[in-house]
């Protein structure tokens, strides 16, 4: 799966924000692919960090609706990322 431009730039935008913060928060509009940009990050972290200090980190996915956590499920699974 490859990101769009502008989600590049979001992604390097947020690793530049890791860097200051520990918390970080992304806000894009509907339909702009949050969900992947989520993924991307994920995974390309997890490359990035040793095993054992993957395993122990958290991230906290919120949303109103049950129909989103459940296609946000999908698309971690499609990443093949474990959660």
């Amino acid at each position: 799966m490859e990101l769009r431009d502008y989600q590049v730039d979001m992604l390097e935008r947020l690793e530049k924000a890791w860097k200051r913060n520990r918390n970080v928060m992304v806000q894009m509009p509907t339909g702009t692919g949050k969900t992947w940009l989520m993924a991307a990050a994920i995974r390309r972290e997890k490359g990035r960090v040793n095993s054992e200090k993957f395993a122990t980190a958290r991230i906290l996915v919120v949303a109103h609706r049950r129909e989103l956590i459940e296609q946000i499920s999908r698309t971690l699974d499609s990443f093949g990322i474990e959660h």
